[in-house]
């Protein structure tokens, strides 16, 4: 007994210390870089590019001189958000592809995208166009579910394979992000797809790191704390969204967490919350555990018992 607490400290030790050391250093040792001079490029696509993070993205890329191939929703906050950015950056070349991320095949997005690239290079693909669907799995449409499911991932998947592909023909070095999310670390339940959509990139994206490196194209995946965006118009009214939208920073960091830690680290947790997060569900609650919790206390959680669908019994013909 008397090498139990050691042993178990130490192991906590070996389990927090090298993360946080990564942490710190993805947050304090790598200066801002210049991407566009970093990767020799000229062009770089982000999805979701109109508004919140990937309008953020956008900006920031501008400022360095890159132009971007600008993919969205085609709607008015994509033509909003064309007028102004090209006043904003006059210097700078803007594409701009409307179209849906949500389809199942990709045939059609895919299809837009390749006809506004083929006379370019893009060197530098930001996956970031996701959103979320609150609600019970089983209570929410089929439909929406797979559009979230396609949007958050299938895109991504589609688009990544096509670039780089064109970067590995072409020999050019380059940088593939995704944006992730915190809500990956845990079970989420009344938002079930989301935080397994965000894991999956979150795997996906540190299994491609590790294939392309050899090439010189880097992979990185963020992690965001809560950020000021149109990602809570989709979350209804669940508390837990609500509240952490109070301590929310603006998509602006997330942009440049992008330009310090490209080809630094391949993942990156940006900001506090998630952080604490990592550290609390993945080395000091094992997984298992926590998935037990979850299942045996979600039926006194407030946001559950609010959005449960209570469904009438069905009489038997």
């Amino acid at each position: 007994m008397y090498f139990i607490t050691p042993l178990f400290f130490w192991i906590g030790v070996l389990a927090v210390v090298p993360y946080l050391a990564l942490v710190l250093y993805g947050a304090y040792g790598c200066p801002e870089q210049n991407l566009k001079t970093k990767y020799n490029a000229q062009w770089a696509l982000v999805t979701g590019g109109s508004s919140g993070i990937g309008a953020a993205i956008v900006r920031k890329f501008a400022g360095q001189g890159l132009n971007v191939v600008v993919v969205a929703l085609d709607d008015a906050t994509l033509a909003q958000f064309k007028e102004t950015i090209v006043a904003e950056f006059p210097l700078v070349k803007f594409r701009f592809v409307g179209c849906d991320l949500s389809e199942a095949t990709g045939e059609t997005y895919l299809s837009a995208v390749k006809e506004a690239t083929k006379d370019i290079d893009v060197q530098i693909l930001c996956n970031n166009a996701g959103f979320i669907t609150t609600g019970g799995y089983a209570d929410v449409t089929l439909k929406r579910e797979m559009a979230n499911y396609h949007t958050n991932v299938t895109s991504g998947l589609t688009l990544t394979h096509h670039f780089a592909n064109e970067m590995l023909d072409k020999k050019l070095t380059g940088l593939i992000t995704y944006t992730s999310s915190s809500a990956g670390f845990i079970p989420n339940p009344m938002s079930a797809l989301y935080s397994s959509s965000k894991i999956f990139l979150t795997t996906f994206a540190a299994s491609l790191a590790a294939e392309l490196a050899e090439s010189k194209i880097d992979v990185l995946v963020v992690h965001p704390s809560p950020i000021n965006s149109n990602f809570y118009s989709n979350a209804g009214k669940m508390s837990t969204l609500t509240s952490a939208q109070k301590f929310s920073s603006p998509p602006s960091i997330i942009a440049d967490t992008i330009c310090r830690s490209a080809g630094k680290i391949v993942v990156s947790d940006q900001g506090p919350i998630t952080v604490v997060m990592k550290i609390v569900t993945t080395k000091i609650m094992d997984w298992n555990v926590f998935t037990e919790i979850m299942k045996l206390g979600l039926r006194f959680n407030g946001d559950y018992k609010a959005m449960k669908v209570d469904r009438p019994l069905k009489k038997a013909n």
